[in-house]
């Protein structure tokens, strides 16, 4: 890295005698020949540590992030854009379930940020690693997949047909209790029938770890239906989207803190600060994730 006094100077400058060889006669010619050389230097290393910084802040090294699995496609265009602005950076991805991070994390595998699909994972994640309790960069919402152009399910009611094959996430993984969260203001509001949620849960023949092995289920034929991300759909072109009404949707938040577990933290902050900024926001919309109010 060029020192900011070396960029901005082109190098450092030194009087010449009048035949051009280096040298302190023109301090001897000089109105400052009365200040003592201490001084001088004193004055001149004020001037460098005062002087405006000119581009993006240095990092360089990996910086280890962990990630939802959900947000694969957008960290995926984020990690990209960074690099870019950062070419001393070298991103590294982990996707998996929240919570299978937050276990990594707390047993003590290395990473420098931690972004949940859920804020419930952020705060399992204990004090020793965090460097912050985190912030939202973005919101979501559940949605029906189907395999395109199946005509199994097409309404909310519909998932409590007998001899549906339907998949949901685990529980204590944030899609798993999110769902968990829908079928249960439906079954409340008892617009499907009695017992809703009974009737649904035993169309499920299988929980899953993470979101998008839910989705792999729908894209390979192997269930009828499931309740993934908006984005999940979005980013798999052999499933569509059958809405959940507003009733009884959620709002998945994402949050992402930095950690101390990694050996990157000055780039695992600025990595943090990207994605919170207008580059992050715009990167994570263009994945059809909603931003959160500011």
């Amino acid at each position: 890295m060029i020192p900011v006094w070396q960029a901005h100077s082109g190098g450092a400058r030194y009087p010449r005698r009048r035949g051009g060889s280096r040298g302190y006669g023109m301090l001897r010619r000089s109105p400052l020949r009365a200040l003592p050389p201490l001084v001088l230097l004193a004055a001149f290393l004020a001037g460098c540590r005062g002087a405006p910084k000119s581009g993006p802040e240095p990092v360089s090294g990996d910086v280890i992030v962990s990630a939802a699995s959900s947000l694969t496609e957008a960290f995926t265009d984020i990690a990209r854009a960074f690099e870019a602005k950062y070419p001393g950076a070298k991103v590294r991805l982990n996707f998996a379930s929240s919570a299978t991070l937050a276990t990594q994390i707390n047993e003590g595998a290395p990473a420098d940020v931690f972004a949940a699909a859920d804020r419930a994972q952020i705060d399992a994640v204990t004090a020793e690693w965090k460097a912050s309790s985190g912030k939202v960069i973005a919101l979501n919402r559940l949605v029906i997949a189907k395999p395109k152009g199946s005509t199994a399910v097409s309404t909310y009611a519909d998932f409590a047909k007998p001899g549906l094959k339907l998949v949901l996430a685990a529980d204590g993984v944030p899609a798993g209790d999110y769902a968990a969260r829908s079928l249960d203001a439906a079954d409340r509001a008892g617009v499907f029938g009695a017992n809703f949620r009974a009737r649904v849960m035993a169309n499920v023949k299988s929980r899953e770890p993470n979101v998008r092995a839910v989705l792999t289920k729908v894209q390979l034929g192997e269930a009828d239906a499931a309740i993934v991300y908006s984005t999940d759909v979005g980013a798999a072109p052999e499933v569509e989207a059958v809405a959940i009404p507003d009733a009884y949707n959620v709002d998945a938040e994402y949050v992402i803190a930095p950690l101390r577990s990694g050996k990157n933290p000055s780039g695992g902050a600025l990595f943090v600060a990207f994605v919170l900024g207008a580059e992050g926001r715009a990167l994570l919309e263009a994945r059809g994730f909603t931003m959160p109010p500011r």
